[in-house]
């Protein structure tokens, strides 16, 4: 008799029926971007649909999911970290200044430089920086929202066929007044708690050459580790008590109920989990096992495919070039122009990289004394990324652009010790972002003959906003030692604290570097 129950899973085939086959999780994937699409498995097992039963076709699983969509914007926030996580600083901690009287460049005393600030200074002429970093990101909040708890609803499509025959064509829907007795299997709905954790190690490599007295070429080489988890616990909430009046001669009539023997009739219930004890229990609605109405996701046992809980990737990110021309310079205060390119070198489906390129010219201003302030201010224009759009129905989506701004102050405590604070910040445009809102959904109807009253219940679901824009607010407050005078050897640590709840937000993420200028 499990074969009269629909598997639960077919929740994200039937919300993307149409699309399947053309993205890159519209099949089975290993990639950490299909994790979410393929929450539920994937298509190919959802064509098997436990819908039929001796040639007689029953209720198909068939509801729409605005879950894929409403994580849109989480899919792609994540793509696009690699080029969105701060970088530390690809200039060199040690710089050389130009001695008039001594006719020679001479080792600056002022400061050690900024950590994820930049400054106009170069570091002369065929002079080499080389660095290396590493940061650690633990994200916990989307929007504001917790990720470890977070609540979405997937609600009933119309139906115009199971509840219908060929001379009485009727459209089911909770957007109309088509919902009450054989149409209101409708009702029923799946409420979803969901948990994702996303945790990326970065290490980072720097490379700065000075082309000549005033012109700097840096390269920054990311390695990317990424771990990824995610668990839905899902529940059937059913609309009717199960003693509801089908169409006579409809498919939903035809369904054998387990308490009568070769035969059909109420209690009805059209969406329950496979490998229910009884899916027409005598009681209605309150004798359905636990089994029948609630059930963890993924499971690639109950599936038969779809992701693991837990999935993991490592590799390149995106390379970023740079160039930095020191436009003016004064006696302490001096001018740079630069531009960045990011390009798309990361597995964007593995979230090493936003698979898009990245131009994001820029201007630093710099002071150069005990206390050294800085300021940069850029924009970035991004082309569009495979994990910004369909990853299941396919085509790509628009990365916003973003302005980024960093402002703040080192300050030499002593000629071995530099204190470095900033604030990070960015400004993203035309974007999508999510939240948690109560909303109303159709009630419980019991035998459904008329509405019940009150006709709604409130619950909490996540609700997708378009054409959004939102801040990225950092503060970066760390040191930076230079343990020997002889050597320009310089050792960096440092703590990235979110200020704001716009996009992906991490907790405290820690950095430690070293840097060594030839």
């Amino acid at each position: 008799m499990a074969k009269l129950v629909a598997l639960a899973s077919l929740v994200f085939f039937l919300s993307c029926s149409g699309a399947f086959g053309q993205g890159p999780c519209s099949v089975q994937s290993s990639k950490l971007a299909c994790v979410i699409p393929q929450e539920y498995g994937t298509g190919g097992a959802f064509n098997q649909v436990l819908d039929s039963y001796g040639g007689t076709s029953f209720h198909a699983f068939h509801f729409v999911s605005d879950f894929t969509a409403t994580l849109e914007p989480l899919q792609a926030d994540i793509g696009r970290q690699a080029n969105l996580l701060p970088l530390a600083s690809p200039s060199s901690g040690v710089i050389l200044l130009y001695d008039p009287s001594l006719k020679t460049f001479v080792t600056g005393t002022d400061s050690l430089g900024p950590i994820l600030g930049e400054r106009a200074e170069t570091i002369g002429r065929h002079r080499l920086f080389i660095g290396f970093s590493y940061q650690f990101f633990n994200f916990d909040k989307l929007d504001g929202i917790n990720l470890q708890d977070f609540p979405a609803v997937l609600t009933h499509t119309d139906d115009d066929r199971d509840n219908s025959t060929p001379t009485q064509m009727v459209t089911c829907s909770i957007n109309t007044t088509k919902n009450l007795n054989g149409c209101a299997f409708v009702r029923d709905r799946i409420d979803t708690v969901n948990s994702i954790s996303l945790k990326v190690n970065q290490y980072t490599s720097y490379v700065t050459f000075g082309l000549t007295k005033r012109i700097d070429l840096s390269m920054v080489i990311p390695i990317e580790n990424v771990r990824m988890s995610l668990y839905s616990q899902d529940t059937i909430i059913p609309g009717t008590s199960g003693f509801v009046a089908v169409t006579p001669g409809s498919p939903d009539s035809m369904i054998p109920n387990q308490n009568l023997t070769n035969t059909n009739g109420a209690p009805y219930f059209f969406h329950l989990f496979k490998n229910c004890p009884n899916s027409s229990p005598a009681a209605g609605v309150t004798g359905l096992g636990p089994s029948c109405l609630n059930h963890t996701f993924p499971d690639f046992a109950f599936a038969g495919n779809g992701s693991q809980p837990q999935n993991s990737a490592s590799g390149i990110g995106d390379v970023v070039a740079r160039v930095k021309w020191n436009a003016w310079e004064g006696e302490r205060a001096g001018l740079a122009l630069g531009m960045d390119v990011r390009f798309p070198t990361g597995d964007a489906l593995n979230y090493l990289g936003s698979g898009s390129y990245g131009i994001k010219p820029f201007a630093v201003f710099s002071y150069r004394a005990r206390i050294s302030p800085h300021v940069l201010f850029g924009y970035e224009w991004n082309t569009d990324s495979i994990t910004a759009g369909n990853l299941t129905g396919g085509g790509k989506g628009s990365v916003p652009d973003d302005f980024v701004y960093t402002a703040g102050a080192d300050a030499r405590v002593t000629r071995w010790l530099t204190g470095s604070f900033d604030i990070v910040g960015q400004r993203f445009f035309g974007t999508e972002t999510v939240s948690v809102a109560s909303q109303q959904f159709l009630a419980n109807c019991g035998a459904c003959t008329a509405n019940p009253n009150p006709a709604t219940v409130t619950d909490s679901n996540l609700v997708t906003h378009p054409n959004s824009s939102y801040n990225v607010t950092n503060a970066s407050m760390g040191l930076k030692v230079r343990p020997l005078a002889n050597l320009k050897l310089v050792f960096t640590a440092n703590v990235l604290v979110r200020l704001d709840d716009g996009g992906l937000v991490s907790k405290a993420a820690p950095l430690v570097g070293v840097g060594y200028t030839f």
